[in-house]
C-alpha cells in the first residue's frame, strides 16, 4: 500500500434513525450501521470486506465513495475532506466532481443499474461524453469497442448494438465494469458484484478484476457475504480481508493471516460457515453460541459479539475492546489480543444471561 491514503475514514460513524409512524410520538430508534470505523485505503488497494447480513459492510463502502454522508468522523479523498468539497465548505483543494468522478460503484445487480432503453453502445458513451467532451464520436467508439474486447465480449461490434436484456448475467456485470473503467477512477466500490453470477463464472469476474486493476491502477473495496471470495480476490490482489460485526470493523489484515490464523471468535465463525474453508477447522459444532444476530438498533454493551462468543467473559460485558495492532498489519478488537488485560482473570459469561434477538436486518 501506499504511504498516502488515497481513501481515509477516521472514527466514521453512520447512524440511521427510524421513521416512525404517523401518530408515533416517541424517539425514533437509531440504527448504528457503522460506529467508529477507521480505515486507509492506498493506491492500486484492495479491502475484501465481510460479514452476516446486516453488519454495515455495503454501507461501510459507500461512506468510503462518498455515496453515504457520516454523521460522525471524516472521509477524505487524498487529504481532502469530500463533505467539505461537496459542501464548498472552507479551503477546498479538489473539487467535488473531481472526487466523485475518481470513486465509482459497480452495483450487485447490473441489470437494474443499466438504462434498459439504451444500447450498450449509449451506456458506455454516457461517461465519456461528459467527462471527455472533446473526445470525437469516432474515438468514443473506438474506446468502447477496445473494452468490449479487453473483458472477452467479441465480436465488440456486435455486443456494442445489443440492449441489457440481450446480455447474460455476467456480460451485464462486465458492462457496468467497463462503464465505471471509463471514468479513469482511482477507487471502484464492488458491492456483491459477483454474488448474482453462477459458480462457474465468479472466478473468471473476480480475475477480470485483477487484471483491469493493474491495467488501470485501480484501488477495489469488495463487499462480499462469502469468505472464499474475499480470500480469493485478496490473495491475488496483495490486498486485506476486512471483518464487520454490527457497525464495527473486528478484524482486518493480510487473507492468510485472516483464513488461517483469525484472531477474533466471530471470524472464526464465518470461517467455519463457509464450506470451502471448512476443512481447516476440526470443530463439528459451529464456534458460537447463539445462532440470533442482536438487534442492531439496541446492540450488546462491551463487546458487540459476547452474546454469542464461546470466548467471552465478564469483562467482554463491560468495556468495548479497542483495535489491537498484530503483525503485518492485522489489527483485532478482541481483549483476547492483549494477554495484560483484565479479561484473563475475570469469569466466563454464562448462558442463563438475557440476550437481545434481531429477526431482520435493517442495513448491510
Amino acid at each position: 500500500m501506499s504511504d498516502e491514503p488515497l481513501v481515509s475514514l477516521e472514527n466514521t460513524e453512520v447512524h440511521f434513525e427510524e421513521e416512525s409512524g404517523l401518530f408515533d410520538f416517541s424517539e425514533p430508534d437509531v440504527v448504528r450501521a457503522v460506529d467508529g470505523v477507521s480505515l486507509d485505503i492506498g493506491e492500486q488497494d484492495v479491502v475484501a470486506l465481510v460479514g452476516e447480513s446486516g453488519c454495515g459492510k455495503t454501507t461501510l463502502g459507500k461512506t468510503a465513495i462518498g455515496l453515504q454522508r457520516p454523521t460522525g468522523g471524516s472521509v477524505t479523498y487524498r487529504g481532502q475532506d469530500i463533505w467539505d468539497a461537496k459542501d464548498n465548505n472552507g479551503d477546498v483543494d479538489i473539487p467535488y466532481d473531481d472526487i466523485r468522478r475518481s470513486l465509482q460503484i459497480i452495483h450487485q445487480d447490473p441489470g437494474s443499474s443499466l438504462n434498459p432503453n439504451r444500447r450498450v453502445l449509449g451506456t458506455l458513451e454516457a461517461p465519456l461524453k461528459k467527462w471527455q467532451p472533446d473526445m470525437s464520436s469516432g474515438d468514443r467508439r473506438e474506446e468502447i469497442v477496445r473494452m468490449l474486447e479487453a473483458v472477452g465480449m467479441t465480436p465488440a461490434t456486435d455486443y456494442a448494438g445489443r440492449y441489457p436484456h440481450q446480455l447474460s448475467g455476467g456480460e451485464q456485470q462486465r458492462v457496468a465494469l467497463i462503464r465505471a473503467l471509463l471514468m479513469d477512477p482511482d477507487l471502484i466500490l464492488a458491492d456483491e458484484a459477483i454474488s448474482a453470477l453462477d459458480v462457474s463464472l465468479r472466478v473468471d469476474m473476480m480475475d477480470l478484476m485483477l487484471e483491469l486493476q493493474q491495467q488501470f491502477n485501480t484501488s477495489f473495496v469488495f463487499v462480499s457475504h462469502d469468505l472464499s471470495n474475499a480470500r480469493y480476490l485478496a490473495s491475488h490482489a496483495g490486498g486485506r480481508i476486512g471483518v464487520m460485526y454490527l457497525g464495527e470493523l473486528i478484524e482486518i489484515g493480510p487473507p492468510e493471516q485472516i483464513i488461517n490464523d483469525p484472531q477474533h471468535p466471530y471470524t472464526k465463525v464465518l470461517r467455519w460457515a463457509t464450506p470451502d474453508l471448512r476443512s481447516t477447522d476440526k470443530a463439528e459444532e459451529p464456534p458460537v453460541r447463539k445462532i440470533d444476530i442482536p438487534d442492531p438498533k439496541n446492540p450488546p454493551s462491551g463487546c458487540r459479539f459476547h452474546t454469542r462468543c464461546p470466548e467471552a467473559r465478564e469483562a467482554c460485558k463491560a468495556d468495548s475492546p479497542a483495535s489491537y495492532d498484530q503483525e503485518s498489519g492485522h489489527r483485532v478488537r478482541c481483549f483476547r489480543a492483549d494477554d495484560d488485560h483484565d479479561y484473563w482473570s475475570s469469569q466466563p459469561v454464562t448462558d442463563d444471561e438475557p440476550s437481545a434477538h434481531a429477526s431482520d436486518a435493517t442495513s448491510d
